[in-house]
């Protein structure tokens, strides 16, 4: 009975780590060539007069993007993927 109260701990307290090996985003950040501001800059100029509303980092097609989220004067709302190593945009939806 004791080892298996230890067991249900043990596997307990490893599903409360997250995935095994996964990068977090302050790890893509310290890898990043351009910074979070350039990226919110480069989002936003690609869609004049627009405003950026959230942004985080993730790995994207397996590269590590800087998602924008931005949103223009009609309240329209798009996505965009700047590369956090070169600063091009990868994708915009």
């Amino acid at each position: 009975m004791r080892y298996v109260l230890m067991l249900a701990i043990l596997l307990f307290g490893l599903s409360l780590s997250g995935p095994v090996g996964a990068a977090s985003e302050k790890e893509y950040a310290l890898d990043a060539k351009i910074s979070m501001e350039q990226a919110i800059k480069i989002a936003t100029d690609s869609s004049p007069g627009s405003k950026p509303y959230e942004v985080e980092m993730e790995k994207e097609k397996g590269r590590v993007v800087y998602k924008v989220q931005i949103v223009d004067s009609t309240k329209k709302t798009s996505k965009v993927y700047v590369d956090a190593q070169d600063g091009k945009i990868v994708e915009k939806k």
